[in-house]
């Protein structure tokens, strides 16, 4: 039970007790501030109001949500609610309530909440949140990410699925279609995983610049997103719809652990994977019509 809480506060930044913590749980060197910074600060942020929330950034209804949780058990929510150290080690409470109350309806009912942290506020948005970090962290975090991975799996086991799909995801609206809505909605529902099914850092996007050979404007994500699709369009929007296609199969990969989550998150991947092949088909053609049209004028004013 105290595993929740000794992984959360390894989130933190570094410090004595965190470097205690990595050794026992025999995961190497903490690594130095500058990496925790960047890697937290700068990449993949650790808030469910980032990967449950409309907009993919922090605050919102989805972090009003977590705090309501905090409320219901009878306390003030803390400054961050929807920190991941900050659920985890509420988790860790909830273990200890659960084992140290009378047998019978209050076991029962600390249970009951027990499973309602673990599918609404830590399996619904927690594993896509590990995938990432596996691609981008070094060993220290990539083993931080195993073994909190490996203890959700046994809680799953434990207290078993969930009746319905979390309130967030059910919640969730799907991705909008830019023929329909505006460009601006689109591209920042891209940045938001619960509803495109992609989890893009900055790094992402970098990575995306180099392999089209576009510029890469410095800013925030939706500002270089916005760049690349002004220089290259097509290739962008391919490249997104590859990306998104990745991330369906790695959605499924932990379908084992979390299944009535896992199956949410591939239908985002996937419905954003065939929206953005359409999107990218769709622009050719415009391309190749306004080409042909071009071609044609000069023709007959060359005639």
């Amino acid at each position: 039970m105290e595993l929740f809480r000794a992984l959360g506060a390894l989130l933190e930044a570094p410090s004595a007790e965190s470097r205690l913590l990595g050794h026992l749980l025999e995961l190497g060197n903490v690594p130095d501030d500058a990496t925790h910074s960047n890697l937290f600060l700068f990449e993949v942020y650790p808030y469910a109001s980032v990967f449950l929330g409309e907009t993919g950034q922090m605050g919102g209804e989805a972090r009003d949500r977590v705090a309501g949780f905090w409320r219901a058990l009878g306390g003030d929510p803390p400054a961050e609610p929807d920190h991941l150290a900050t659920l985890l080690a509420a988790y860790s409470t909830l273990i200890d309530a659960e084992i140290n109350s009378e047998p019978g309806e209050d076991r029962l009912a600390w249970r009951k909440v027990r499973h309602a942290c673990l599918w609404e506020h830590l399996l619904s948005w927690c594993l896509p949140f590990l995938i990432k970090l596996r691609q981008i962290a070094p060993p220290f975090y990539c083993g931080w990410a195993d073994t909190l991975e490996d203890a959700l799996a046994k809680e799953s086991a434990i207290l078993g699925p969930p009746d319905r799909t979390p309130l967030a995801l059910r919640e969730a609206t799907a991705m909008p279609d830019p023929r329909k809505d505006d460009g601006q909605s689109f591209l920042a529902a891209l940045l938001s995983p619960v509803r495109s099914g992609l989890v893009l850092t900055r790094g992402d996007l970098a990575r995306a610049a180099r392999d089209l050979g576009l510029g890469l404007r410095v800013g925030e994500r939706a500002f270089i997103l916005k760049s690349m699709m002004s220089q290259g369009a097509p290739e962008t929007l391919d490249w997104l719809a590859e990306e998104a296609r990745g991330w369906a199969k790695l959605h499924d990969q932990w379908g084992a652990i979390a299944p009535e989550v896992a199956d949410f998150w591939s239908q985002r991947a996937h419905a954003t994977t065939l929206l953005l092949e359409t999107l990218s088909a769709e622009v050719r053609d415009d391309r190749q019509f306004a080409a042909a049209g071009a071609d044609s004028t000069g023709s007959q004013e060359h005639g």
